[in-house]
């Protein structure tokens, strides 16, 4: 159904669940790998469980694999990312639809371009953290043989990728390479993004796939023909390297002769109108006000370093041992203060960071220092004075937790203090009642229970009332094993399927079903009927085959099951079965995607007779699988 093999899934799967449990606990859109049971990995991992479940579709009939809802993850401004939180099973199959276009997809850019993403498919990692650092890592090391960069960032990138372009730049390249892709698998690919981004290019959490698109293939054509008019058309330049992070770009360059800074800047704006010029045929914007260009000894102040570790004598130490109690406690002083006066905003939290968190001599940023120290020093957050500045802020007001919902919440668990964990959660509470709850809230009631997993009762339900889709989330993935869906009593009758009814070389049957659940996403309610009306036609035949022994040689008879007759005959010892299938008769002959009468136009109850009708017919069909045990 996708172009995937068994080798991409057991990969993902496998790099996926090696992550140590802590980390896994860390990401909402993780911690479900951290709930399978041993058992549960090995046939999540297998290719039984492929060849039955992914390879078929099978898997997109079980409601729970279609969960997509909103993902609260915060910008640095302190505003909300466009992103999704997916099924576990879904989020797998994208990674290894990833993984597969990876190994088929030549990149064709000019060797004097690098790119990196969030994670390296070529080398099977599936986490960002250390290509981040590469990147960074090779840009410092360019730098030495440059005198000047010039640095650019795309503007809202991801939410503006086009997915026609991003699928035709596919299709193409993968024709010139001569690999097979059918236009069925390049649709299924394409409709599943478009139903994962819920319309959007996806952004998900730690997710390989949607950074490689976005950067590799996409951003492809833009890359190649910036180098080239550098090449072509600025002969001062006398050599330069572009380096790319997904939508950062660095260019370092030289020049031919010694110009004064000011005389250069007619040249970097040439090349800078040129990448205005390509991202504009990509739908895409350059952000002019984070674009910058300097001599490469300033490079360093650009940099958003996430460097783990800094290399010292050979000696390996953690940037938080360069930290201690008093620059904590002078910065939590710091937002105090701002607090007490009212000019504690986003604004003044970062200059806070950059104020307290900067160090002499150590070459990585402050806001990758102020992380080291609240991910790594445990203790500093036990200290009494800490403890009582704490008291003391979230006392006054705690808002200002909501400039930074993730790194608050994990800095208030660290002090293991219960008395300031209840003036927190009293505060959340008074929210909710007083009725100023806002999505600020969700984000640290999220954070809070994910940390706690999850064992916080009342907390619970009232995310359930104010984020309804992420407490369904919550309840489906993170308080047991995910397998259990599968593999559960509840859902028998879809393994029955499996096991005595699915004529297992049909390829178009389940891909009926996630076209019309894809299309159902996304609103278009005719086309969505059209898919699953033809859907409940073949899945009849494939009933039929076993019930009445109704086959064409040694598949089932397709052709038997269109007209109301067959599927009377079939159905008539399910209640209604007469009603329902009349009715859904008559809805698709009134379809404009299925007959000219095209009348369900004019029906102004014609989505709530779609879905009544989906409703029916879809409870007959289990009732039918159940009467055939």
């Amino acid at each position: 159904m996708f172009p995937i093999e068994y080798e991409d899934w057991r990969l993902v799967c496998s790099q996926t669940l090696i992550h140590k449990r802590g980390r896994k606990q860390a990401y909402l859109q993780w911690y479900p790998f951290a709930c399978l049971t041993s058992k549960h990995k090995e046939i999540l991992m297998s290719e039984s469980y492929f060849n039955d479940y992914v390879q078929t579709g099978l898997m997109f009939y079980f409601p729970e694999t279609w969960h997509i809802s909103d993902n609260y993850l915060m910008k640095g401004d302190s505003s909300f990312r466009h992103a999704s939180l997916v099924s576990p099973t879904l989020y797998l199959l994208v990674l290894a639809i990833g993984r597969s276009f990876a190994v088929k997809y030549v990149p064709n850019r000019p060797d004097n371009v690098e790119i990196y993403y969030a994670g390296n498919f070529s080398e099977d990692r599936l986490f960002y953290q250390k290509d981040y650092d590469n990147f960074h890592k090779r840009l410092n090391e360019l730098s030495d043989g440059y005198h000047y960069f010039i640095k650019t960032d795309i503007k809202d990138f991801f939410p503006n990728i086009n997915l026609n372009r991003l699928f035709n730049i596919i299709n193409k390249r993968l024709l010139e390479n001569g690999e097979k892709v059918t236009q069925k698998d390049l649709l299924a690919v394409k409709e599943l993004l478009l139903a994962l981004g819920q319309g959007e290019f996806p952004l998900l959490d730690n997710s390989t796939t949607t950074s490689y698109l976005s950067t590799v293939v996409y951003l492809e054509e833009a890359d190649s023909i910036v180098s080239q008019y550098i090449s072509d058309s600025e002969p001062d330049i006398i050599d330069y390297s572009m380096v790319r992070y997904v939508d950062d770009l660095y260019i370092l360059f030289n020049i031919r002769q010694n110009e004064s800074f000011a005389m250069m800047n007619p040249m970097v704006n040439r090349i800078l109108d040129c990448y205005v010029d390509a991202l504009k045929k990509a739908n895409l914007s350059l952000s002019r006000e984070k674009t910058v260009w300097k001599t490469t000894d300033r490079l360093n102040e650009e940099l958003k370093q996430s460097l783990y570790n800094e290399y010292i004598d050979d000696k390996t130490l953690s940037l938080a041992d360069f930290v201690d109690e008093n620059r904590l406690l002078a910065f939590l002083d710091d937002i105090k203060h701002s607090q007490v006066d009212f000019s504690l905003d986003i604004t003044k939290y970062n200059d806070l960071i950059e104020q307290h968190f900067s160090l002499e001599g150590i070459r990585s940023s402050a806001k990758e220092n102020y992380n080291a120290i609240i991910y790594e020093r445990h203790e500093l957050f036990q200290d009494e004075n800490v403890v009582n500045i704490l008291l003391s802020i979230i006392g006054f007001d705690y808002a200002f937790m909501k400039l930074d919902t993730r790194r608050f919440v994990v800095m208030m668990l660290k002090t293991e203090n219960g008395n300031l964990i209840k003036q927190f959660l009293s505060r959340l509470f008074r929210a909710n009642r007083d009725g100023t709850w806002n999505i600020y809230d969700t984000s640290l009631a999220l954070n809070y229970l994910l940390r706690r997993k999850f064992k916080h009762q009342d907390l619970l339900k009232i995310v359930e009332a104010n984020a309804p889709d992420a407490h369904k989330y919550i309840s489906l993935f993170c308080k047991r094993s995910f397998m259990m869906g599968f593999l559960g009593k509840s859902v028998s009758e879809r393994n029955h399927f499996l096991e005595k009814i699915f004529h297992k070389n049909d390829d178009k049957l389940f891909l009926l079903y996630f076209l019309f659940k894809a299309e159902l996403f996304k609103g278009n309610y005719l086309s969505a009927y059209a898919y699953y009306k033809n859907f409940f036609d073949r899945i009849s035949a494939h009933i039929g085959m076993t019930v009445n022994g109704d086959k064409k040689g040694n598949r089932p008879n397709y052709k038997a099951y269109y007209k109301e007759g067959a599927f009377r005959t079939l159905y008539n010892d399910c209640a209604d079965s007469a009603s329902i299938i009349e009715t859904a008769h008559k809805l698709r002959n009134s379809n404009p995607l299925s007959h000219s009468s095209a009348e369900l136009i004019d029906n102004k109850n014609s989505f709530a007779d779609i879905l009544c009708s989906i409703e029916a017919l879809e409870k007959m069909v289990i009732e039918k699988i159940e009467k055939s045990y």
